[in-house]
């Protein structure tokens, strides 16, 4: 762990839509070959004074770069269009080559490119500006193989542009360009659109054989805008356009990595694309961390909303839900992609982002306070007057130690909104199970932070949200008064908040009953975020998103939770070995929910709370005393045939059997 992260956040603690594509393969790792790995490597020659980069597997060049751009890389300048730009200069160092400089129209320009591992490539172009310049980038590469081409989300037939910002032709929250042969694929993904000013666009070209990553496409201002009735309340708006700018004397980079791996369909592809960028990155323990951080890294933006009033919000970066969202950042959405993410400055960026209209509602004052307890533990500032309002707005909304959730001003329903899953409506004196959990931690954070909490004060609290379960019917029910609507969210708070501050809220008996009971009636695909009491949909409900669909995080943090109240712990480790095969059954990637009817994704895929579970897993995992390797991570690995060495994960190559969500 780097010793700023422990300064910053963790200490003490440790730290687009999907399209149906074929079934991952259930792949077995019979132990690492050498000649497993599809070799890639960067060759760098000098012609004519010039720099070419092509790129060799083996013998055989798969990528080859453009006569416009010999090095990979090419400039575009306002009123100037394209711009030829050559390095004439090579060093070479052990496994990194380094272009450059090269001086353009006041700009000068870096390319490095690292052999990160035998199949990767971490390219990192540098751009310093001299005075203020807008400039837009791009790194195009061609091919001469023949194979399917495909962005993360599926196959692409023809010339197609993806963006990571909504409204555009397609979204893609995984930037990334792949063309897969018959047993391989190669291609290469950019970083994080919050590190490219949110500029950060992939250019598929199937019928001329060419592929490219932009960080900005020279196109001119455009109106980003969300406003009531889309959000209940808050206008986000910026105008757009397709340039960086620098100021005199800032520098700023881009990188990108390109990769090859064994694949036999879009699966493996989509595997081998998110161990690309959990290797160069670093964060590639397994499979699971890979794809949970890589979420969190793709969900990050440069925070350039502004509100009603056309003022900048504060807080340099954000975490969106995902793309569709647009602009916006839950508190609990920022709170689980800053643990998952796990960067000191990403994390007190987001949280300085956090204003008032995004708390009064939900569950975002009690995760708003929970969060500054981890920041004020690692040594970061808090926003006393935003906290002492979230405190106040809390107990404000207290009665005999129940949160009772004040309706969202603004909102269409005025009985909506009033948990994370805002779709049911509570009457305006009802309590939900889901707030009461993290209302018990958010007031074992005020105390924390020095707010004027009693100890009768949280010990009330936690009474009330034990006095919710319903002993009849064996479950925590959804709220106070609908006590046979069975809710999959009524304990992930109290999984946080063990997690954080090492507190069981609820007794082993209740955390046991409720997920025994769970167990006996929930789908093949997962638990029913809401459900009447047998498991069956509510009336009208649909089986996605709120409407009876299953939600990872909540189907996780009650098998955690179960394993802190006595649940063996192989039997823990079943329940979420089966839960996340569910969840990558077609895609690698944790969804914004499953459908509980036929398993398929809903909504965005790479979705954000999601990325918590990383976080959670290991935190209870250490308070449990479990040392040594996350026995789920492992079987995860032989599920998808990943395999770690040398310090980094592959995909070995080995034939396809059955889907992981197979029983």
């Amino acid at each position: 762990m780097r010793p700023l992260l422990s300064l910053l956040l963790l200490t003490p603690l440790v730290s687009g839509l999907a399209e149906a594509v074929k079934p991952p393969p259930e792949r077995m790792a019979r132990g690492v070959a050498p000649e497993a790995e599809i070799p890639l490597r960067a060759a760098a020659v000098e012609t004519n004074g010039t720099v070419r980069v092509d790129y060799y597997s083996g013998a055989q060049r798969v990528w080859g770069s453009l006569t416009s751009a010999t090095a990979g890389v090419e400039l575009i300048l306002p009123g100037a269009g394209p711009v030829v730009v050559e390095f004439r200069q090579v060093h070479r160092r052990g496994k990194t080559l380094e272009l450059g400089p090269a001086r353009i129209a006041g700009l000068t320009l870096r390319w490095r490119l690292d052999q990160r591992n035998p199949s990767l490539v971490e390219r990192t172009l540098e751009v310093s500006a001299e005075s203020a310049r807008r400039f837009a980038v791009s790194f195009p590469l061609e091919t001469t193989l023949d194979g399917e081409w495909a962005s993360f989300s599926g196959p692409q037939k023809s010339r197609v542009v993806c963006d990571t910002v909504r409204g555009a032709e397609r979204v893609e929250t995984f930037p990334v360009a792949m063309l897969r042969t018959t047993d391989r694929v190669f291609g290469f993904a950019a970083d994080s659109p919050g590190l490219w000013e949110n500029r950060c666009l992939a250019l598929i070209d199937p019928q001329n054989r060419r592929a490219a990553l932009f960080a900005g496409d020279g196109r001119e201002p455009y109106a980003l805008v969300v406003k009531p009735p889309e959000d209940a309340r808050d206008t986000y708006q910026y105008s757009m356009d397709g340039w960086q700018s620098l100021a005199a004397g800032e520098t700023r980079r881009f990188t990108t990595w390109v990769f090859a791996s064994p694949a036999r369909n879009h699966y493996d592809a989509q595997v081998a694309a998110h161990l690309a960028v959990a290797n160069g990155k670093g964060w590639n323990s397994s499979i699971v961390e890979a794809i949970l951080r890589n979420t969190a890294l793709y969900l990050l933006r440069r925070n350039l909303a502004r509100d009603a009033n056309d003022q900048p919000r504060d807080g340099k970066y954000i975490f969106i839900s995902g793309p569709g969202y647009g602009w916006k950042q839950w508190v609990s959405d920022g709170f689980y992609c800053a643990l998952g993410l796990d960067d000191p400055e990403k994390t007190i960026e987001a949280n300085k982002a956090v204003f008032w209209n995004r708390m009064d509602y939900e569950d975002n004052s009690h995760y708003y306070l929970i969060w500054g307890a981890l920041m004020k533990r690692a040594g970061g500032s808090v926003n006393k007057a935003l906290t002492r309002q979230a405190y106040d707005f809390i107990r404000r909304n207290e009665k005999d130690g129940l949160f009772i959730p004040p309706a969202l001003p603004g909102a269409p329903n005025p009985k909506g909104w009033k948990t994370y899953h805002d779709v049911l409506p509570y009457d305006e004196d009802d309590s939900p199970a889901s707030d009461q959990g993290f209302h018990c931690g958010a007031l074992l954070a005020a105390q924390e932070l020095g707010l004027p909490v009693a100890r009768q004060d949280i010990e009330r609290s936690i009474a009330a949200y034990r006095g919710l379960f319903n002993f009849e019917r064996g479950f925590m029910p959804t709220s106070r008064k609908l006590r046979d609507t069975l809710g999959q969210d009524t304990l992930y708070g109290a999984t946080l908040t063990y997690a954080v501050f090492g507190r069981r809220l609820l007794t082993d008996d209740q955390v046991l009953t409720h997920v025994r009971t769970s167990e006996k009636v929930k789908t093949p695909y997962g638990l029913r975020v809401i459900s009447q009491a047998d498991g069956a949909l509510l009336p009208g409900h649909s089986g996605v998103y709120c409407y009876g669909g299953s939600w990872f995080l909540n189907d996780a943090a009650n098998y955690l939770l179960a394993g802190v109240h006595g649940m063996d712990r192989r039997e823990v480790d079943g329940l979420l070995r089966e839960r996340i095969a569910r969840e990558i059954a077609q895609t690698p990637a944790f969804n914004e929910s499953i459908s509980t009817l036929d398993g398929h994704p809903h909504g965005h895929i790479l979705y954000s709370w999601n990325s918590g579970y990383w976080w959670l897993r290991r935190e209870i995992r250490k308070r449990l005393g479990q040392a040594g390797p996350d026995p789920v991570d492992a079987a995860m690995d032989r599920q998808l045939g990943v395999a770690r060495g040398k310090g980094y994960l592959h995909l070995l190559d080995t034939p396809a059997r059955s889907s992981p969500g197979a029983e």
